[in-house]
């Protein structure tokens, strides 16, 4: 099968899909208090984060959500309520909604997931452990590095259906024309992997995943054709050595899973592994630099607050990169609410 563009984007179903975070973000606001505490004078996240006691990083992915959602307006560096939670979600208003959002509940998953991470320790995001992992939590086992072929097939077809479109878009408008041998870093079913295959008859594609997820990503590959020029190396990619001899690598949906350090890392290894002259690709949705929207990948970086990670603008990959070796470090839209961001390891000095 040959992936294509399908004829309707898929923006409204991002938008309905992530929908259902906006209202667990107003309510939890409200409930905590937050509103109130931005009444008196403007503060940053990180201060109101420590006049509450909440996770900071919590409360940077929420103050984002509620500027997308147009409740809080960031002014220099700054979050100071905007007109309409001023005048509907303060207790001393007579217009407030208060009483109606406890009433009639919010969405109880979202809005105590939400409540957990805001009332969560500074050092509850650490880096990968060995400790025991819940058998039916899948995404623990990845990030310990041992999933078992049942949990990697309910995780690729879940990355599957929504990566789809996007890969498409990634393989025509990711700038990947240059790339000879690609490095799938954590590549879920491949479809990124079996697209760019499928644009470009030149390109060779690599999906390094865990063991079991290699096995999955092999029907989707023979699937699409490309059984050929789209292999698997199941490799644990913050365990183990990464293989060489690619000019280019390629990570979807994988820095928003981690923090800035974690982040850093991974580019460093990426940059080691890289032939001189390749480039790294970054497929992620970009929030704006401010961190206020769009509202859906504010939502989307929300639901990364059950990760280490979230969305981040293309400054701050911009940053990580550089910090990295990368250098000519761009942005390009690629499809919906997807940018590829790239950068280039610089090419050997030649000898004199």
């Amino acid at each position: 099968m040959r992936y294509e563009l399908p004829a309707t984007p898929d923006r409204a179903i991002w938008d309905i899909w992530l929908s259902v975070h906006r209202l667990p973000a107003m309510a939890v606001a409200d409930e905590l208090g937050i509103f109130r505490a931005l009444a008196s004078a403007p503060a940053t996240a990180a201060e109101t984060a420590r006049t509450l006691g909440f996770n900071r990083r919590a409360t940077e992915v929420l103050f984002g959500m509620l500027t997308a959602l147009e409740l809080l307006a960031l002014r220099n560096g700054r979050y100071e309520l905007a007109d309409a939670a001023r005048t509907y979600l303060l207790p001393e208003s007579p217009y407030y909604w208060g009483p109606l959002l406890r009433a009639l509940g919010v969405v109880p998953r979202q809005h105590e997931t939400l409540i957990q991470a805001l009332r969560a320790p500074e050092n509850a995001a650490a880096a990968p452990t060995t400790t025991p992992v819940a058998a039916d939590d899948p995404a623990e086992a990845w990030k310990r590095g041992q999933i078992g072929r049942a949990q990697a097939q309910v995780v690729t077809q879940l990355m599957h259906c929504h990566s789809l479109p996007a890969s498409v878009g990634a393989a025509r408008n990711g700038g990947l024309e240059s790339v000879r041998r690609l490095l799938d870093v954590g590549g879920g079913s491949g479809c990124f992997s079996i697209a760019i295959a499928q644009q470009f008859p030149s390109i060779h594609c690599t999906v390094l995943e865990l063991p079991a997820v290699c096995e999955c990503v092999r029907d989707y590959v023979a699937e699409g054709g490309v059984a050929d020029r789209v292999d698997t190396v199941a490799v644990d990619m913050f365990r183990e050595p990464w293989p060489r001899g690619y000019d280019g690598m390629f990570f979807s949906n994988v820095f928003h899973d981690w923090n800035a350090e974690t982040n850093l890392f991974l580019a460093q290894r990426a940059h080691e592994a890289l032939e001189p002259g390749g480039r790294i690709f970054l497929h992620e949705m970009l929030v704006a630099e401010d961190g206020s929207g769009p509202v859906t990948t504010a939502a989307f970086s929300v639901v990364m607050l059950g990760t280490q990670g979230r969305q981040y603008s293309f400054a701050e990959l911009e940053q990580i990169l550089t910090r990295a070796g990368f250098v000519d470090v761009d942005a390009r839209p690629s499809y919906g609410y997807y940018s590829v961001v790239s950068g280039r390891k610089p090419p050997r000095a030649r000898s004199t």
